[in-house]
């Protein structure tokens, strides 16, 4: 029995073995099934992460190349865009100077009309240049201060031949900033208001349109302005605005006039760059307003420094010089425009195609004990040696002859560089004759002519109104024979021209006049009324009586 019992529990221990053992087993197993599967996962999260890693690789190569490809197509559009504004800046050069001599009327219509669509063209290439600058993030602004009664007295002159030649007020208002000047892009803000502006100009048909600048706020560093634009146009519906801003894009069809579409959206980037948001609001038949806040750093100035300043942007009355100057130039063309313009204000000029050649010039006049040149226009990139070298060569002399560069990129770090070569002052290509003449005058003495401008006017005046009569004697009965006729076209153009001739003799009564036919036939129908007609002859046969008698006493 007890034989049997110890068996018995033998047993049972046996049994508790195996079956521990056996959940050891199982254990182990799983435990190694786990650790596998864990390897398994391990590896495969390992393989996953490796090709992610490799896909993301790709794609940022693959974006890096696209980067690269789009900054080389952008690069490439400067390029050529540079290339196309050297040779159209030419163009208006040397149209300038045509214009300013003697030739016949039938000719200089004909150079009015060509510099007009040249500087149209100029404008387009402009505004493909800026938006490739602004995709690539090549654009930069400049930090320099300046004076916004200043920015906008130039905003006016600008605009103001489009806005009169369509009988529109303009009206402009920047409240001053006493003691402080803002610090900024003045170029590209100019663009900004520039674009705004004529925008309004050519979608506004009668009316005004109005810059303004109120200031939000000012501390000793910064102050933050609201700029607004606004017209009395025709206005924008909810669709159109929400399309004004893609490039390319014209918010309706009667827009096209040779327009890009691109205005708009490179101001808008402009301004988001200088850290504002441009924003519109507009109602079809009642106008639009462009409005934005900027912030700008400022520097404290004085008032007297201030009133300097206003008087120096002044148009200056055409100059009269007697000098030597030296121009080093390599571009034909751009030598040929600036030695009419320097010719035209009584300089004597001479060449130099080169920085070595110019250098050279200069040695000679020295060695041989003649005058020396009384001033040096730099061009800053000549073959074999570029304006710079040239400049400090030129100062090693020890004379004293003021050297000013010329290039298409004035930024502040390259003034203060030029000035630490020599070269003491700056004028931007394309030049206007206003921006040359105030360089000449800071560096060369005019010579005066008592009575000579105003004579010239009187006699340009007189001329003007000679031509009027002549142009117009019959200009009413050309245009009621177009409009019987049916030629709206024709009579269109009849108007508009009347209309830009009236303006050009200050006759604002019948320029308005021929603005509201000239509307009524602009959409190639002729919805002319008699009251209309009738004002339009009677301030036009008014013109002609007065302008004939003042012929006929001369």
């Amino acid at each position: 029995m007890l034989l049997e019992t110890i068996y018995y529990s033998f047993f049972n221990l046996i049994c508790v073995l195996v079956l521990s053992l056996i959940v050891i087993a199982l254990l182990i197993i799983l435990f190694l099934r786990r650790a596998n599967e864990k390897k398994k996962l391990e590896k495969m999260v390992q393989f996953q992460t490796k090709e992610l890693d490799k896909r993301l690789k790709e794609a940022l190569t693959e974006l890096e190349s696209t980067k690269s490809e789009s900054r080389s197509k952008s690069a490439f559009y400067i390029n050529i865009s540079n290339e196309i504004m050297t040779i159209l800046n030419s163009i208006v050069g040397f149209l300038v100077t045509a214009l300013d001599g003697n030739t016949s009327q039938k000719t200089s219509d004909s150079l009015s009309n060509i510099r007009i669509n040249t500087e149209k063209l100029m404008q387009i290439v402009n505004d493909i240049m800026d938006i490739s600058k602004i995709e690539s993030g090549e654009m930069s602004l400049k930090k320099n201060p300046f004076d916004m009664h200043e920015l906008f007295a130039g905003c006016r002159t600008l605009v103001m031949p489009r806005a009169v030649e369509k009988g529109l007020l303009l009206h402009f208002y920047a409240e001053p900033s006493v003691g402080k000047k803002p610090v900024g892009d003045i170029a590209r803000l100019r663009q900004v208001f520039v674009n705004l502006l004529f925008n309004a100009v050519k979608y506004t048909n009668s009316g005004m349109v109005k810059l303004v600048s109120d200031i939000l706020s000012i501390d000793d560093k910064s102050i933050t302005i609201h700029f607004e634009v606004k017209d009395s146009g025709v206005g924008m519906s909810p669709e159109q605005i929400a399309n004004v801003f893609k490039p390319f894009s014209l918010v309706e069809k009667s827009y096209k006039n040779g327009a890009t579409g691109l205005s708009l959206p490179i101001t808008k980037s402009i301004i988001e760059m200088m850290g504002g948001t441009l924003s519109v609001d507009s109602t079809p038949g009642i106008g639009s307003r462009f409005s934005f806040d900027l912030t700008f750093d400022t520097i404290d100035v004085s008032m007297d420094e201030m009133l300097r300043e206003r008087v120096s942007y002044k148009d200056v009355d055409k100059p009269l010089f007697d000098g030597d100057v030296l121009i080093c130039e390599d571009n034909f063309m751009k030598q040929e425009v600036i030695r009419e313009h320097l010719t035209s204000v009584g300089l004597k000029t001479n060449i130099a195609e080169n920085g070595l050649i110019g250098i050279e010039m200069v040695k000679n006049r020295i060695n041989k004990g003649e005058k020396l040149y009384d001033l040096i226009f730099m061009d800053m990139h000549m073959p074999v040696m570029d304006g710079l070298e040239a400049a400090v060569e030129i100062v090693k002399m020890g004379i004293k002859i003021p050297i000013v560069a010329l290039t298409a990129n004035i930024m502040v770090d390259d003034m203060d560089m030029y000035k630490t070569h020599g070269i003491v002052d700056c004028v931007s290509k394309p030049f206007t004759a206003q921006e040359l003449w105030r360089c000449l005058l800071r560096h060369l003495p005019p010579v005066n002519k008592s009575g000579s401008q105003s004579e010239s006017d009187t006699e340009i005046q007189e001329s003007l109104e000679k031509y009027f009569v002549k142009a117009n004697i019959n200009k009413y009965d050309e245009i009621c024979k177009c409009m019987e006729a049916g030629d709206i076209k024709q009579a269109h153009r009849l108007v508009y021209t009347l209309k830009g001739n009236a303006g050009q003799v200050g006759k604002n009564r019948l320029q308005s006049a021929a603005a509201a036919v000239e509307h009524q036939l602009a959409d190639g129908t002729n919805s002319v009324t008699p009251d209309q007609m009738t004002a339009l002859k009677n301030e036009l046969d008014s013109a002609l009586t007065e302008f004939q008698s003042l012929i006929d006493n001369n």
